[in-house]
């Protein structure tokens, strides 16, 4: 039986992941929650107010580079080894919500989130801010490990910051897109990648 706030946004994060903010009634939302309707609506007076709060902490707070990242100033390429375990770590955390032994399509948990992702572009009032702002942090973070590895020599002077920091940011959302539509990121696989990026520039 649910009895906090904290569980039935764990119990709506996966229904609006799998199912959608349209298909995913308030009836529904309260059966995956052990609530009645009149339970959920207790928490969450509308499902505009529920899919917000849904998204504003796994999505917005979750991705968010102080959330996602722990690592003070180190080498390039001691930071994309970082970069990859903070990917991870946080994608080990999204998938152990999203697995419940339900999967309605037969798709891996990865691309449920990207499935909720999108939905955030569709019916979260007004986001274009806080999106803007989760890719400024990642572009930012990106550019400042390269300007180091600049200044201290590890990789060539005439690198360019702002298209190195593209290459490496997009390789990894490029690659976690593709794989989410088959089983899912590989992270040994996404660093590996990462890597290669890394040699092409290196001293």
């Amino acid at each position: 039986m649910i009895t906090n706030r904290e569980e039935v946004l764990e119990n709506a994060l996966r229904v609006f992941a799998k199912m959608n903010y349209e298909k995913a009634s308030q009836v529904e939302i309260a059966k995956a929650c052990g609530l009645s309707k009149a339970g959920l609506i207790y928490y969450f007076p509308l499902k505009l107010d529920l899919f917000v709060a849904v998204i504003d902490k796994y999505v917005f707070n979750m991705q968010s580079v102080a959330n996602k990242f722990q690592f003070s100033t180190i080498s390039l390429a001691d930071f994309i080894n970082h970069y990859v375990a903070g990917v991870e770590k946080t994608m080990h955390r999204l998938l152990s919500l999203l697995d419940d032994r339900n999967n309605p399509s037969n798709c891996s948990f990865n691309f449920y989130y990207f499935h909720l992702l999108m939905q955030v572009r569709l019916y979260y009032p007004n986001p274009e801010r806080k999106i803007a702002e989760i890719f400024r942090q990642d572009y930012e973070l990106w550019k400042s490990a390269i300007n180091s590895a600049k200044d201290n020599g590890e990789i060539r002077k005439d690198v360019d910051v702002e298209n190195t920091a593209c290459m490496f940011r997009q390789m990894f959302f490029g690659v976690s897109f593709e794989q989410s539509f088959l089983n899912g990121l590989d992270t040994k696989q996404l660093a590996q990648k990462l890597n290669f990026i890394y040699s092409l520039i290196k001293v």
